[in-house]
Order: structure tokens, then C-alpha cells, then sequence
């Protein structure tokens, strides 16, 4: 939120520069941001284009500096807030404009002096020290992390396994029951674990082996003494990569880690870079200097340290097929360039709805290509297969992304097989007790909240409002596996019909005791209208507006909006209850027979070289 004051032919008064960013233009500024960010790999650098100049081991780090601007959606922010002011001015006509808080003052000083508006506030602080110093640290806190990990960890046994799945130690869950050959259930992972269990099925014992990556607390819980405490104590089932990848395996990445400085200077000192920080007119070089700086000081060196632990525990395993998902992220991505580099086929495996703005799934067809300049370069990372979920993802994937055809399996989601089986399984007395559990009375209605409270903060208090009027409506709130519940304990406050419950509460049980779902992003949303349940979306536009464009879920914005809609979701028996085809179910036996079918390929491959050798 941005507030201005702002002087008027009506007037003095406060406004929010949110309230003037209407849904199109929201769209147009992700479609900016995109633009923006993909124009920076032609520009040059020394000389070079960005994704030639930098690169380790001869592979281009530009894949990892388009996610840094992405996630941190400075550059977004910035398009958000020129188009917004842009509105205010056309709408409002105001003679001057003071600033009152909020972030970005830099850019509105800029908005306002192309206007030639009248304008009292901060502009970008001027150049100092004190940010990079900050930064910086930061860069050396979490080098020093890394190593401390590290302390404590008796290697790992060099072992040849046929599938090594790399998957996130926080959201690895302890099973009830002991089934794997290392003591526990590998569907303990809570986004893959069906495929995982199907593949334990199909090889021999051992030959599966979980390779954990990331803390194993989420980052709401992580602390800052964690590395010291060690990594020994990761879940049963996991052996955590840095016991494959002691300090001796990062020399690489600890000299780009020292480069850092010398790879921040080079960015800045860019004439095309610095050109391109104008945008819209507004020169933004202060807020881009600072994402360069943060690209060069973190994301580089931690993208570095990850290849070069994906690169140990390849050497390590051996594997003919490695699995993981996120793959498209900045640790998926370092997975797939160590294993192109040994010709290890992966499997990127679909855990959840591909958003269409996700800048990891959209390339231009010349990243997908190798680089002429570069000829180590043999272009974007993309995974030997990706498996997706159905036809629209596929397609996404190739027009969006470029992605070739032969590259996308659509498999089936096994995670909603999973979930329609568990709810059917929900007796009525369990639906009672939870019932009970989330204080919702005899009557009233359950509704289930599942949204990232980051994602929401900005509108959840106006759904906190709707429903505490609502006196026939119970409105429980299930955390994202990576948050904990206290994030939303100052939202909720006191009201008596909403109840957080902990992340790990089982989704079926509230599904099944639910009528409908409530949420801005989640896939939650999309997995109910297998079930018949339906679904509101705030903080429209966002990735799920296709939906509430044609009319399977309900959309709103304000207080009195999310009212009407959340009678009409309850009461409406217009409303479409079973709105999609439920899954067919064997959606994991289809993934494992096409991560299978890969190492089979890998095998035949190498013994046919046995035999032109001998």
C-alpha cells in the first residue's frame, strides 16, 4: 500500500494509489515485469550479452537472475505503481501530491515529476553504503550457514541408486507406518509422495534413494541457530545432500562467492542496464542497482553452491534417472544442469497449478536454443520429461514456454487421486469431531480458508469482516505447509466463527466437512471442484481469474461483494456443485511408468556405448 495526500479542486484528502490499479491494468503490469526482465539477457555487459558474460561452468547463471527479479517483484512493483498513478492523475487531477508512507517513494517522486506534478516527499534515498553493507552480510550469514550445516554430518556411502528424487526436507512428513528400505514410507513427502510410493513398489530395495534439500524447517519456523544444530537430524528416509557434497565439493562455488563484488561492479557499470533502469520515463536506477547488487551478493553464489551440491550427489548416486519437483525453480534448475552435464535424464514432476504469470514456466524460443556466443551453452535447462496434469498445462507449457512436444507426459494429478480416495473415506463422526474441533456450532455452515497468508494479507481482513458478520458461518484457516498458524493470529483476532487451525491438520477431514473453499491462489480451490466443492477467489485479478471468468468460481472484492458471494456459494443451488470430472485415479502408476521408462532409455543407451567400445 502506497498513501498519498493529495490537493484537488475538492480538495485535500488521503488516498490509497492501490485503489486506482483496476484489473486490466494489474494484468499489463505482469506482462511489463515479463518483458522487462526477459529484455535484460540481451543486454551487454563487458561486451557481452548478460547471458553469455556470466556463467559457471560454463552454463549461463542468467536462468538463476531472472528468478531473483521475479521472486522479488521489485520490477513488478514498479510497473504497479507508475500505472496506478498514471489513473490518479487522469482521475483526480490533483495540483500537488504529498507523500505520506508506503513503499516506493523513489518511483512516485519520478511518476510525479514526469506528470509535472507538484510533488513533497522522499525521492530514492541517495547512494550510500549502509544497504550494500546490509546485503552483503546477509550474503556472508548464509555462506557461513552453509558451511555450519556441514559440521555435524558424517558423510554418506557412495552408493549406485536407480532413482535419486530430490525433494524439500520441510515438507517431508514423519509417516505412521515403516514401509521403505531405509525404515520409512517415502509418501511421507507431502507433494510427491504418491509417485514416490509407486516407485518404491516397482524397484528393488535401495535403489530408490530420497536426497533432501533445503532447511527442514519451513521458512515461518526457521531460526537462525539451525545450522549449528545440524542436519543429522533430518526425517527418516531422507539422507540430506550435504552429506554428499561435504566442504571440499564447493570449492567452485565458494570462488564465485568471492567474485561477488567484482560480478556487482561489472552490472553496474553497464551503459545498457543503466539505460533500461528508465522505465516509462522514470528513471529507476537507485531500486535496479539494488536487484543487480542482490543478483551478483545472493543469488549467484547460492545458485553456484547449489549446482555444485546437485553435482555431488549425482557422483555420489549414479543414478539413471533423477526425479524432483519445482523444477523450474532456482534449485530445480541447478539439478537440471548437473544432470544434463552427465547426461542423467530428469524427471520434473507437476505438484501444483502452473500459474500463468510464472516467469520460471514462460521462455522466449531463443532461450530454449543454445547461445552462438557461448559454447558451453546448450540452453535452458528444461528436464528430459515434465510431467503434468492434463491437457491445459501441457499446452501452457508449450506456447508459453516453448517446451518441446515429446518433452510433456500428462499424467493425471496423483496428489487429487489421493484426495478424493481420503474424503471418501471421511466417516460422519469424523466430520463431526472436526466440526467440533474448529468451534463450529450446530448450524452453521464450515468454510475452509487455504490461501499463503503472504499471499493474502492485503484482503484478509475484509474476509475476516464478512464472515464475523455472518453469524451462520464457521470459517476455518489451514496454513500452507511452508507458514505456521500464529502468521494469522493478528488478523483473526478474536472472532468467534474464525479458527486457525496447524498446517498439518489432514486437508481431507476439512474438505469433507466443508461446504465450500475460500482462497486467492491456491490449488486447493481447483481440487474441490472435483469433489463438489465450490469456491470464492479475493484479491482478484490473480492466477485463478480464468476461473471466475468462465464462471466456475466466484470472484469478489469488498466486504459487502464477499458477503453475496459466500450466500450464493452456500444457498444458490444454481450454483454448480460438480463442476469438473473427477480424477480417473492412477495417475501415480502413470508417472512412475514414465520416470521408469527413462531409465530404461538412460540404461539401453549406455550399454549400447559398452558395445561400440568393445
Amino acid at each position: 500500500m502506497i498513501h498519498l495526500e493529495i490537493e484537488s479542486s475538492s480538495g485535500s484528502r488521503r488516498v490509497d494509489l492501490a485503489d486506482y490499479l483496476d484489473a486490466p491494468a494489474r494484468e499489463r503490469a505482469h506482462e511489463q515485469e515479463y518483458r522487462w526482465i526477459k529484455t535484460l539477457r540481451s543486454l551487454r555487459v563487458d561486451g557481452l550479452p548478460f547471458r553469455s558474460r556470466f556463467t559457471f561452468r560454463g552454463d549461463s547463471l542468467w536462468w538463476f537472475a531472472e528468478l531473483y527479479l521475479h521472486k522479488e517483484q521489485a520490477i513488478l512493483n514498479v510497473h504497479r505503481a507508475l500505472a496506478a498513478f498514471d489513473q490518479l492523475v487522469a482521475r483526480e487531477r490533483p495540483r500537488a501530491v504529498r507523500y505520506v508512507n508506503g513503499a516506493n517513494a523513489g518511483v512516485i517522486a519520478q511518476a510525479a515529476a514526469r506528470h509535472r506534478v507538484p510533488y513533497t516527499g522522499p525521492s530514492f534515498p541517495s547512494p550510500s553504503g549502509a544497504a550494500l553493507a546490509r546485503m552483503d552480510a546477509r550474503a556472508r550469514v548464509l555462506a557461513a550457514a552453509s558451511r555450519l550445516s556441514r559440521l555435524r554430518v558424517a558423510p554418506a556411502p557412495i552408493a549406485h541408486a536407480t532413482i535419486a528424487a530430490f525433494v524439500h526436507r520441510a515438507f517431508w512428513r514423519e509417516p505412521a507406518v515403516a514401509t521403505s528400505a531405509e525404515g520409512r514410507d517415502a509418501s511421507a513427502e507431502s507433494y510427491i509422495g504418491p509417485v514416490l510410493r509407486a516407485l518404491e513398489t516397482r524397484v528393488p530395495a535401495g535403489a530408490l534413494r530420497s536426497i533432501g534439500i533445503g532447511p527442514r524447517k519451513n521458512f515461518r519456523a526457521r531460526r537462525w541457530w539451525d545450522p549449528i544444530v545440524g542436519t543429522d537430524g533430518a526425517p527418516g528416509g531422507v539422507v540430506p545432500i550435504e552429506r554428499y557434497a561435504p566442504a571440499a565439493t564447493l570449492r567452485e562455488s565458494r570462488q564465485l562467492f568471492r567474485d561477488r563484488h567484482e560480478i556487482r561492479r561489472r552490472l553496474c557499470a553497464s551503459a545498457e542496464l543503466r539505460a533500461h533502469a528508465v522505465i516509462d520515463g522514470c528513471d529507476c536506477w537507485p531500486l535496479v542497482a539494488h536487484q543487480l547488487a542482490g543478483i551478483a551478493l545472493l543469488q549467484f553464489p547460492w545458485s553456484a553452491r547449489a549446482m555444485d551440491e546437485a553435482a555431488a550427489a549425482l557422483a555420489a548416486t549414479e543414478p539413471a534417472v533423477a526425479v524432483t519437483y519445482a523444477e523450474a525453480g532456482g534449485w530445480g534448475r541447478a539439478l537440471a544442469l548437473e544432470c544434463r552435464r552427465r547426461r542423467v535424464p530428469l524427471a520434473g514432476l507437476q505438484h501444483g497449478f502452473i500459474y500463468r504469470h510464472w516467469l520460471n514456466y514462460r521462455h522466449e524460443p531463443d532461450e530454449i536454443v543454445p547461445d552462438a556466443l557461448n559454447p558451453d551453452d546448450r540452453g535452458f535447462p528444461l528436464p528430459a520429461a515434465t510431467l503434468v496434469f492434463d491437457d491445459y498445462a501441457a499446452a501452457h507449457l508449450r506456447t508459453a514456454g516453448h517446451f518441446p512436444s515429446g518433452s510433456l507426459v500428462v499424467t493425471g494429478s496423483p496428489r487429487l487421486d489421493d484426495l478424493i480416495a481420503a474424503v471418501r473415506k471421511v466417516s460422519d463422526g469424523d466430520i463431526a469431531r472436526v466440526r467440533e474441533d474448529v468451534g463450529a456450532a450446530e448450524g452453521r455452515a464450515l468454510l475452509l480458508f487455504a490461501a499463503k497468508e503472504r499471499e493474502a494479507r492485503a484482503v484478509l481482513p475484509s474476509l475476516i469482516r464478512a464472515v464475523t458478520a455472518m453469524d451462520d458461518v464457521q470459517l476455518v484457516v489451514k496454513p500452507h505447509p511452508a507458514e505456521t498458524a500464529d502468521v494469522y493470529a493478528a488478523t483473526v483476532g478474536r472472532s468467534a466463527n474464525v479458527r486457525v487451525v496447524e498446517p498439518s491438520t489432514p486437508l481431507p477431514l476439512l474438505l469433507a466437512a466443508a461446504r465450500g473453499i475460500v482462497t486467492v491462489n491456491s490449488t486447493v480451490a481447483i481440487d474441490g471442484m472435483a469433489i463438489g466443492r465450490p469456491a470464492l477467489v479475493i484479491g482478484l485479478p490473480n492466477n485463478l481469474t480464468p476461473f471466475v471468468d468462465r464462471g466456475l468460481m466466484l470472484g469478489a472484492s469488498s466486504v459487502e461483494e464477499m458477503q453475496a458471494a459466500l450466500r450464493r456459494l452456500l444457498y444458490d443451488r444454481e450454483f454448480p456443485r460438480r463442476l469438473v470430472r473427477a480424477a480417473e485415479g492412477g495417475a501415480a502408476a502413470r508417472s512412475a511408468d514414465a520416470i521408469l521408462a527413462l531409465a530404461r532409455r538412460r540404461e539401453a543407451v549406455e550399454t549400447q556405448g559398452e558395445r561400440a567400445r568393445e
